[in-house]
């Protein structure tokens, strides 16, 4: 068994870096530096600190359903991750918790 790190960062579907959704660039970064895992869950309802709850359910034209990107790595990986991305993360919301891996093949 071994303790690594989870990183969840909380965002929306109008989140950008540039031209591309923001979730895209995180995925991609911890793909570039090597990270163990990375993945990018859109949800169907929720609400952050604007307070407004879009749907799944709701036909908007201009959809902002919540997304989670959950980047799975050993500390100092992660820890690395964050220092770089700073300014890149700027108005998510950020949980790190510390995760037992009982088995992590390597491909």
């Amino acid at each position: 068994m071994q303790v690594w790190k989870q990183l969840s960062i909380y965002t929306s579907e109008s989140s950008r870096s540039g031209t591309r959704p923001l979730h895209t660039a995180i995925v991609a970064t911890a793909l570039e530096q090597g990270l163990y895992s990375a993945i990018a869950i859109a949800a169907m309802e929720g609400f952050g600190p604007q307070m407004a709850i879009p749907t799944a359910n709701q036909m908007a034209l201009a959809s902002d359903l919540p997304i989670e990107v959950r980047i799975l790595a050993e500390p100092d990986a992660i820890n690395t991750f964050l220092a770089s991305q700073k300014d890149l993360l700027t108005g998510c919301i950020i949980v790190l918790s510390e995760v037992e891996v009982f088995w992590a093949p390597m491909t």
